[in-house]
This record gives structure tokens, sequence and C-alpha cells, in this order.
């Protein structure tokens, strides 16, 4: 991340520093008008309209429906009930608030999140990362707590191939929920102690 933004202020010295940030994470092209948009900004319109569509109706054509509709249809089709989608939630325990992606309960009558994640696959499959458990772990326990449920609802994590609108499912089991909640709770943990809390003070040299 460092060598990328020293190379993109050389490359653009009079944009800003929140602009430069954005451009690390790479540009994906526009689907209509063909023109680059950052990766942020396109992961953020497929967001929008898959809550627009799931919580309104489809609606008007837009130029993201083809990133959408593969999870409206896998909604409809493993007969998911919609709780809701970008759902605030925090805990005081943790230290931590966000934004669940999709709350919905499934045939069983669970309940369970789901977290889509917009990536370039290369036609190698879903890609999915510990950190991806990590949020959704941290989160099921905290909507536990909320909706005092006697169990932690099950995390599934939603890769959508910004190239080929391919969709890829991946639900964490058992023993990565467990472990990854671990070390979601230990670095709320760490970075509460080092970025929030007052920092000691340096002895003075005599």
């Amino acid at each position: 991340m460092p060598r990328k933004l020293v190379d993109l202020s050389r490359e653009f010295p009079n944009h800003h520093y929140s602009i430069l940030k954005e451009y690390c994470y790479g540009f994906r092209e526009h689907p209509f008008t063909g023109e680059l948009i950052p990766s942020s900004e396109f992961g953020t319109a497929v967001h929008k309209r898959i809550e627009e569509w799931l919580m309104d109706g489809e609606g008007d054509a837009t130029p993201w429906d083809d990133w959408v509709k593969p999870f409206v249809d896998w909604v409809n089709e493993e007969g998911v009930q919609v709780v809701d989608v970008e759902y605030i939630i925090s805990d005081s325990r943790f230290k931590i608030a966000g934004s669940i992606d999709f709350i919905g309960i499934d045939k069983d009558e669970k309940v369970f999140l789901a977290d889509y994640k917009c990536r370039s696959c290369k036609g190698k499959g879903g890609k999915f990362y510990p950190k991806d458990c990590k949020q959704l772990a941290i989160e099921s326990v905290m909507l536990a707590k909320r909706l005092k449920l006697d169990y932690f609802p099950k995390v599934r994590s939603v890769c959508i191939d910004v190239d080929t609108a391919e969709h890829y499912h991946y639900e964490w089991n058992s023993d990565e929920f467990n472990h990854y909640f671990e070390c979601a709770k230990l670095a709320a943990k760490i970075y509460w102690t080092e970025r929030m809390t007052p920092k000691p003070k340096k002895t003075r040299k005599k």
C-alpha cells in the first residue's frame, strides 16, 4: 500500500490523499458508459441495487442488474425470507459497529447472514478470505444477542465476479466461525487499546 501510494502520488501530484487511496484498490469499467471508476464505487452501486431490488422490487432497469440478479434469483429459488439488508449493528462489549449486508431466514426457519464482495476472479471461481469470516462471525454474535437467539446465525460469503457477473457462495463452517470470531475479538481489542485509549507518557530523560 505505501509503495502504491507513492507511485500514484507521482503520477497524480495534484490529487488529494483520499482519492489516491481509492486508486490503490484499482478501477472497474462502468457497464454502460465504459469509463473507469474506482472499484469501491462499483461495489457500492451493486450493494445499493441489491438493497433496492430485495426491499422494493425490481423497478426500472439499471446498469448493475446483471451483477445483482443472480443473488435475487438465489433468494427466491432457496425460499429465503428477507429480514433486512444493510442492517446497522453494534455492541459495546466489542466496541464495534457496522452494517450487515443481508439477513434472511432459511428453509429451517433459522436466521443467517450473508455478505457480498465484488472481486475480479479471472475465471477461477470465488475468492474468499479469512477477513470475510471475521467480519461475519462477529456480526453473527452481535445479532444473536440483539435478537435474543439461542444460537449464532450461520454466515455466508457471496463473491460477485466483476468481470462475468457470476456469483459464488461459501458458507463458513463452525470451526472456521469459532476460530475467526476469536481473531476478530482480539483484533478489536488491540485496535481499541492502541488507537482509542490514551497512550502512556514517556519518561523524560534527566
